[in-house]
């Protein structure tokens, strides 16, 4: 019986091992797996910053505002002051042929910024012409053609006023008494209104 026993307790002891070694290799069997290492992958390059290029195109300059024109003051518009008035002389032609009629004209305008009123009748306008220095007086519009009458007028800003004679192609003498051929020369014509004289202008006789 003894021995019985000791046997059973020794099989009873080899099914114990067996057990702890089987579950030992089941534990180790089934055991989590080798973790996998990831390597972090490199940054992103980061987003390029759009360049954009200036603009080519140019802004215009603004475009300038005219001061307003002046407001005339209430009533008849006031005289003329000479500075305000420009007289001028024309000839037909530079170049006339000694003897032949060549028409000569008067021109009155208004350079100011506002209308005025101003006396330019016959009474006041002289054409004169003289000799190429202007010393010697040969002919004059008033020696032989009426001066009576008077024609004010209102002149507006740029305003131009025109009259013309035809001068003969002759001296003359205040009265008309005497007049002869005027010779071949350089010669100036000069216009005259109101007493204000305009700058003279040369023509030549051939």
């Amino acid at each position: 019986m003894y021995w019985r026993r000791r046997a059973l307790a020794v099989a009873g002891s080899l099914v114990a091992l067996i057990g702890v070694v089987w579950l030992v290799g089941a534990l180790i069997g089934r055991g989590d797996p080798a973790p996998v290492v990831v390597r972090p992958s490199s940054p992103p390059s980061p987003a390029a910053t759009p360049v954009v290029a200036p603009s080519s195109a140019t802004t215009p300059p603004p475009t300038p505002v005219p001061p307003p024109s002046p407001t005339p003051p209430p009533g008849p518009p006031p005289p003329c002051d000479d500075a305000q008035v420009a007289v001028a002389a024309e000839v037909g032609e530079p170049t006339i042929p000694a003897g032949q009629p060549v028409r000569f004209t008067i021109v009155v305008s208004n350079t100011g910024p506002l209308p005025c009123a101003k006396e330019i009748g016959r009474a006041v306008r002289e054409l004169v012409v003289t000799s190429a220095d202007g010393v010697t007086r040969l002919w004059s519009s008033n020696d032989c053609f009426v001066t009576d009458g008077s024609e004010v007028r209102v002149m507006r800003p740029g305003e131009r006023f025109t009259y013309g004679v035809r001068w003969p192609g002759s001296t003359s003498e205040p009265g008309c008494r005497r007049s002869s051929r005027l010779g071949a020369g350089d010669y100036l014509l000069t216009a005259v209104v109101g007493g204000k004289a305009g700058n003279p202008v040369i023509f030549r006789v051939t």
